[in-house]
């Protein structure tokens, strides 16, 4: 289709990152059928996911518009504008995804696969997409090339001269902030949660004389810390009751999956280490890795109390959030003996201070996810009368 060297690597970029708004079994279900009623929940959810990450905001308005109908290329959004062609590639890609069978050999689903697409030709996809599709999807090796290319192939086809990217402390702190909306907006009861751990473990570590990196660092930590919960069912984290056995220890796995993933990019260093390990606890019951006193840092146990804090101020299904007296009556009564006494001495001292840093950061996290809601309603609103 003759994609400039920008289009074509913006379009892998953001195919690689369409779906991460589909957080339930259920959301991910409406969204692999071939026609799509109203997919625009979904697809502002994960545009206001990313649009935090400055590299990443020019393919905001490429996912914005993955799943758009060709029948509907002039109703689009004043607000976003056009559609853009990168858009109707994805579309396209994706349905022909969803009509591949695992089960059985993809060379045996060619001809069905072709046909499903040209059955929808007419109103699903943009004409100009359906016959470049035609004619690239005849030899054998287009469908063998879609069961064997690694997804690090697939990145590898981005140029990334175009994407030139200086992870500072800055930057790193946009694109926690974005991963941390992936896993907060799977609930909006923690819509805001890891916003408000990062700007409690912050708030404390600058009271405790901690210097300005390890004070951004810890923010950092804050912002990722629960990124693992990716791996735990959103019934679980939601659930309006107590948890069975069974449901407890799946959510401590998070833990491990916060330092399986965070492990990755070398540069995180002490953050990923923070961060992984905020459960763990000063007698070695804590989790994943059992550590004892002498191999805890103060840095964790900044982080565990900055989200036992945040955890205990904030609304959960099961209760509302608590005032300052009853969370320092817990923290003094069930903390102290895990979590050492050093940082609840800092908390104490400060204890207005940063319970009021803690409801501000809690109050800035819901009024953004109110705010991708009430856009979101708005969109639904339009294309509905359209």
């Amino acid at each position: 289709m003759n994609l400039t060297d920008i289009q074509r690597s913006n379009m892998i970029l953001a195919a690689s990152l369409h779906d991460i708004g589909a957080l339930t079994i259920g959301e991910r279900d409406k969204l692999i059928q071939m026609d799509i009623h109203n997919p625009h929940p979904n697809a502002r959810l994960v545009a206001y996911m990313i649009e935090s990450f400055d590299p990443f905001k020019p393919l905001s308005k490429i996912i914005f518009y993955r799943h758009w109908p060709y029948s509907n290329d002039a109703n689009f959004h004043k607000d976003v504008g056009p559609v853009p062609i990168e858009s109707y590639i994805i579309h396209l890609a994706d349905r022909v995804d969803i009509a591949i069978e695992q089960s059985q050999p993809i060379l045996l689903q060619t001809k069905k696969v072709r046909e499903r697409i040209m059955e929808r030709s007419d109103s699903l996809f943009h004409p100009d997409v359906y016959e470049a599709f035609m004619k690239a999807s005849r030899p054998d090796r287009f469908w063998l090339d879609i069961d064997n290319t690694s997804m690090s192939e697939v990145l590898d086809k981005a140029n990334a001269e175009i994407f030139p990217c200086d992870l500072d402390t800055e930057l790193l702190e946009q694109l926690a902030f974005t991963i941390s909306k992936i896993i907060d907006c799977r609930s909006p009861f923690t819509s805001a949660h890891s916003f408000g751990v990062s700007e409690v473990a912050s708030k404390i570590a600058e009271l405790s004389g901690k210097d300005e990196d390890t004070c951004k660092k810890l923010k950092i930590a804050g912002l990722l810390h629960d990124i693992g919960k990716i791996g735990i069912a959103t019934e679980i984290l939601e659930k309006n009751g107590p948890l069975t056995e069974a449901e407890q220890k799946h959510i401590q796995e998070h833990a491990y999956y916060t330092g399986k993933i965070l492990h990755l990019p070398k540069a995180l260093g002490e953050i990923a280490e923070w961060a992984s390990h905020h459960h763990e606890t000063h007698q070695g019951r804590g989790y994943p890795d059992n550590y004892s006193e002498g191999d805890i840092t103060v840095e964790m146990d900044i982080l565990s109390y900055a989200d036992v804090f945040t955890a205990l101020a904030e609304d959960r299904p099961y209760r509302k959030g608590m005032q300052l007296e009853n969370i320092m009556r817990i923290l003094e009564k069930s903390f102290i003996e895990k979590h050492g006494y050093t940082v609840y001495k800092i908390i104490a001292d400060h204890k207005d201070e940063i319970y009021k840093a803690c409801i501000e950061a809690l109050q800035i996290g819901h009024d953004r996810y109110d705010n991708y809601v009430r856009l979101s309603k708005m969109f639904e609103k339009e294309f509905n009368k359209s």
